[in-house]
């Protein structure tokens, strides 16, 4: 992998290989900040212990990647992590992770987290030692390359360990699909500690394909620009990151000229804003991905077409993809029987080299969730999908999102789904709330398309009942402005649970 890199810095070393909101970078100058990582990494590992994988403090800058390719120099495994989070889930994460130290990819002004472990900053015009390709380690695939700390039901981290080969079986297959071209650039959208930029950063490693950091993903004002400015062609990213153009109607804006693909996934897109992307922007490929952290990033991608519109029109979900023999997957029902019959639903099991290690310091969890199948590692994904006829896969939500209420069984996705085709209603979360013993309700929280009007509740409930079963019309309908979204960007269920009125 990291000869690989080497190879692309060696072929063109001042190619711009790197955008950020303060400056450009080259292959060389990548390559010369990520040896000062590299020295300073093996200076404090010959002081006391190695780390499972280096945490490495992160920023929304080039040294966040600089960083990465230090430990790949290394070879060791990195954990990216943020110091905008409690000091709790920090502590519990450098503990799970055995490091007395962390590597700063801040800059000195960001916030100081040496109280708690010792933080290692890497001078600037410190030497540049690049390490012959004789000296490198000879790291083997099933090495760790990364872990991932994502959050379970209980908000406790759970470190995902991701191998060599889980990493180069999803950017190799992806390349299969995805048509790279010379003058493409990647727009960074998402935190690095969540794993769509892991799939930005090693397109750029392994690939060559330049990679644009915004500087911030939330406004969208700002993002048009940078993406102008860096001339941006392909942006991944989860789908509240492109339904902020439809709020402000920035969809048509000519300063998006350069865009020619846009991957939506870690969430459901709404099927409206699909369409508003696909009708505003027809240059522009819309693809619909899935896939969870545990089987590396994404497993199954399609690109929307005209005969996903009727579907869009009507509110409903496009597919998400197919099999690969790269990405081969399964369902299975309730009884953990193989089904082989389209239109059935069932639970989503990944199989083979896409299937990561495990969690972290955790087997009962990784026992619980991975397992074998047949012979090839397989994991247990919780989410419920079925296949038509023609072999398409279509994810109907969480097993923990699908909920039966007064005997029927709801999609809480469905009902997101057409609330957002009121012309009111920016986003919709669809929540089950406990009244009493024995009593659920639906509830829907709803956030506005103008901040300056009030949703007309009447008329939604009106038009909810025009297009959903009596049963799966929400109770109550509470409007936030804006609705709560979590670090990664997704609408964030659990806070709007918490600040639901009693």
């Amino acid at each position: 992998m990291i000869k690989t890199i080497l190879k692309w810095a060696e072929q063109d070393p001042s190619k711009v290989i790197l955008y950020d909101s303060q400056r450009t970078w080259t292959w060389q100058e990548l390559l010369d900040r990520g040896c000062q990582y590299h020295d300073a990494l093996q200076r404090e590992c010959s002081l006391g212990r190695k780390p499972i994988a280096v945490p490495i403090i992160i920023s929304r800058t080039g040294e966040t990647i600089a960083a990465m390719l230090g430990a790949l120099i290394s070879g060791m495994a990195f954990a990216p992590l943020s110091a905008a989070q409690p000091i709790q889930r920090l502590q519990h994460c450098f503990s799970a992770l055995e490091a007395d130290f962390v590597l700063s990819a801040q800059d000195s002004s960001s916030e100081d987290i040496s109280p708690v472990i010792k933080q290692i900053r890497t001078p600037k015009d410190a030497p540049v030692r690049l390490p012959s390709l004789s000296a490198l380690p000879d790291v083997p695939e099933d090495q760790v390359l990364y872990v991932l700390f994502t959050s379970g039901s209980t908000g406790a981290p759970k470190g995902v360990l991701v191998t060599r080969k889980n990493l180069l079986n999803t950017i190799d297959w992806s390349r299969e699909i995805i048509d790279w071209r010379e003058g493409d650039v990647m727009g960074c959208a998402t935190n690095f500690y969540f794993d769509l930029s892991m799939f930005d950063t090693f397109t750029c490693f392994l690939h060559n394909v330049p990679l644009a950091i915004y500087s911030n993903p939330s406004e969208a004002i700002s993002v048009l620009e940078e993406t102008n400015r860096f001339k941006v062609t392909s942006i991944f990213s989860v789908p509240v990151f492109f339904s902020q153009f439809i709020k402000f109607d920035l969809t048509k804006e000519a300063r998006v000229a350069s865009l020619r693909r846009i991957i939506a996934g870690g969430d459901f897109f709404s099927p409206a804003h699909m369409l508003t992307w696909y009708r505003s922007l027809p240059k522009v490929a819309i693809y619909n991905i899935w896939g969870p952290t545990e089987t590396t990033i994404v497993n199954t991608m399609h690109r929307v077409n005209d005969s996903d519109v009727p579907r869009l029109e009507s509110g409903t979900f496009p597919p998400v993809g197919r099999r690969h023999p790269m990405m081969p997957f399964i369902l299975l029902d309730e009884n953990g029987k193989l089904i082989e019959k389209p239109h059935t639903h069932g639970e989503i099991y990944m199989l083979e080299d896409c299937v990561t290690k495990g969690y972290l310091g955790d087997p009962e969890l990784t026992q619980k969730y991975y397992g074998e199948m047949n012979g090839s590692r397989s994991f247990r994904t919780q989410d419920m999908g079925y296949i038509d006829e023609d072999g398409n896969l279509f994810i109907l939500g969480r097993i923990g999102n699908t909920v039966k209420i007064s005997g029927y069984r709801i999609h809480l996705g469905e009902i997101e789904s057409a609330a957002t085709q009121f012309p009111q209603v920016h986003l919709a979360c669809a929540c089950v709330m406990q009244r009493a013993e024995g009593i659920k309700e639906l509830w829907l929280a709803v956030e506005p398309v103008d901040q300056n009007k009030e949703i007309d509740i009447f008329s939604l409930k009106q038009f909810l009942r025009k297009h959903l079963p009596m049963y799966m019309v929400p109770k109550r309908i509470v409007v936030f402005n804006p609705l709560p979204k979590n670090p990664n960007g997704k609408i964030d269920r659990r806070d709007i649970l918490e600040r639901m009125p009693a």
